[in-house]
């Protein structure tokens, strides 16, 4: 089956700004993402269809967060120590 095409998701970063709510400092990081940025994460927690996958992939991403990074693939490329 074919994913839907990233621009689909724009609707959905308004909910992924308010997952974030709890912790200003990730609301903040997460909202000074390009738009591009956003969609894609907004992607990798809509785009999947289990409710249990969505909140890992919640996790995963306030985890790159804290690391500083924009994106998942930046931080899964990131030198390990």
């Amino acid at each position: 089956m074919a994913q839907k095409p990233l621009a689909d998701y724009e609707k959905d970063i308004p909910e992924v700004t308010e997952l974030l709510a709890k912790d200003a400092d990730l609301q903040k990081f997460f909202t000074d993402l390009t738009p591009g940025y956003q969609r894609e994460w907004a992607r990798f927690i809509f785009g999947a269809k289990a409710e249990a996958t969505q909140q890992r992939h919640i996790e995963q991403m306030k985890v790159v967060f804290k690391a500083g990074y924009k994106s998942k693939r930046a931080y899964d490329s990131r030198p390990k120590e």
